[in-house]
């Protein structure tokens, strides 16, 4: 009798545990909006790893054919004026742009300078870092701008992503190089970054690869949250369901022309499996031999874990003219209330407490004067003495903190960054501009908080030039 009683128990406590987690799985799936076509549709003619492919000729020629599939099947319908990169005739549409960044872009140098492989994030497209390589290509670089298997299409591309398509593109874009210039330079900016360490650490472990000569890393995804971890799982929901939506985290309009707003789980999966990949390399191989390596990242990044890249990263390296940039969040005495201060703490301790890897670390942060909003620079070499000088830029009024995102963008940046009366017709700024009712939008509140560019962008580009310059 006792132990049908204690199974009794044991049976009416686990329904009352299942049957609410189901009732609200249910509803979550009930609730979701319905797919778009860029949603479900995969391109047919994009680069994998075991592409008969070997030069970056071949690589954009392929390339072409995919985007000339894409606007056949993209331009669904002529609807002048509307906030879609997928429509005829939008303002988002770039296949009507004169200039369409989302394809593998070359920029050409002076004859037999150096090269930079510009490898750009997750659910992003090369525009992310056409500035920057603008900037190089006036100084005698010759640029590649890569466009990552699976991206600048449609959304429903990274579906079908893995990260190892990713990494044989960047080995075949530095192979392509190599064969043409003895120095290369690569600038990764998020998962673009993550995959520059991955490369490195192949060569480290003897895979035949060119050398790199400098490594810059900006916002760089070395760790990701669990819930990343958690994808594999949460994507199964999909077949088991039979809901196509439950295999997508974020379902949004897609009115930016170079990134993807919607994200399906099955990237998180791709980058935690790739980021874990990286992980062990730096934790397990010997670093001698590691290039020059500069990173740039904010201390309260949402995106990624900002913190590991100190602590897995640069505490690791061999010692190297290597240096480490944190943006700190503004600090100004009216802004305190109303920020997670905590967030941010890790970045003041990580400069504050010597180390004894020599590597040069950098805080911008108005700390010193928490009433101003002036910028400092303050920077030490290991343990070092701490050097302070100040900057000759302020944090805009409006402003609390830079985001993930933000980094690679200048304020001039014409989708981007901050508007004038020419940015009036760029449907990322026009819906910056929509103000109503909350629950009436599509596009969730906390994007449009979200800062797209990087106010102090000059100090950045300035520091990765002379860096390179040197090393």
């Amino acid at each position: 009798m006792l132990r049908r009683a204690l199974f009794l128990r044991l049976t009416y406590l686990a329904l009352g545990i299942c049957l609410p987690l189901l009732g609200g799985l249910g509803w979550w799936l009930y609730q979701l909006p319905d797919l778009q076509p860029w949603h479900t549709y995969v391109p047919e003619h994009e680069y994998k790893q075991d592409s008969a492919i070997d030069t970056l000729a071949e690589y954009q020629q392929q390339e072409h054919q995919l985007l000339a599939e894409i606007r056949q099947y993209a331009e669904l319908a002529p609807q002048p004026g509307a906030i879609s990169r997928y429509v005829r005739g939008s303002i988002s549409n770039p296949l009507d742009y004169q200039h369409n960044w989302n394809r593998t872009f070359i920029l050409p140098g002076r004859p037999g300078g150096p090269a930079a492989l510009l490898v750009h994030g997750l659910s992003d497209s090369p525009f992310s870092l056409r500035a920057l390589g603008l900037s190089l290509q006036a100084r005698g670089y010759t640029v590649v701008g890569l466009r990552l298997p699976g991206h600048g299409t449609v959304p429903g591309a990274l579906t079908r992503l893995r990260w190892q398509d990713a990494a044989a593109a960047v080995r075949l874009a530095m192979r392509d190089l190599a064969r043409r210039h003895s120095r290369i330079d690569y600038i990764g900016y998020s998962t673009g970054a993550t995959l520059g360490c991955e490369y490195q650490l192949a060569r480290l472990a003897g895979e035949a690869l060119p050398p790199i000569a400098s490594l810059t890393l900006i916002s760089p995804a070395l760790a990701v949250t669990q819930s990343a971890g958690y994808a594999k799982y949460t994507r199964l929901l999909a077949p088991l369901s039979g809901i196509g939506a439950a295999a997508w985290s974020e379902l949004a309009p897609e009115y930016d022309p170079y990134k993807y707003n919607s994200f399906p789980f099955n990237a998180a999966v791709q980058i935690d499996e790739l980021t874990r990949r990286v992980q062990s390399g730096l934790a397990g191989q010997d670093l001698q031999g590691w290039p020059p390596t500069q990173a740039y990242l904010t201390s309260v990044d949402d995106t990624v874990l900002a913190a590991p890249v100190a602590s897995i990263l640069f505490e690791r390296l061999p010692a190297g003219p290597h240096q480490l940039w944190v943006y700190d969040l503004n600090r100004y005495q009216p802004f305190q209330p109303l920020l997670n201060l905590p967030r941010a703490q890790w970045a003041l301790n990580w400069f504050d407490h010597p180390s004894a890897k020599p590597y040069l670390r950098v805080l911008i942060s108005n700390r010193s004067a928490p009433t101003a909003q002036q910028l400092w620079r303050e920077s030490r070499q290991g343990a070092g003495p701490v050097s302070r000088t100040p900057l000759n830029v302020s944090w805009p009024a409006q402003l609390y903190a830079l985001s993930h995102v933000a980094l690679p963008f200048a304020p001039n940046d014409p989708v981007v960054g901050i508007p004038d009366a020419a940015q009036l017709q760029s449907g990322q700024y026009l819906v910056q501009l929509l103000q109503g009712e909350r629950g009436v939008l599509k596009v969730h509140g906390n994007q449009l908080l979200r800062l797209r560019h990087n106010p102090f962008y000059a100090v950045q580009e300035a520091a990765v030039l002379d860096f390179l310059a040197r090393h």
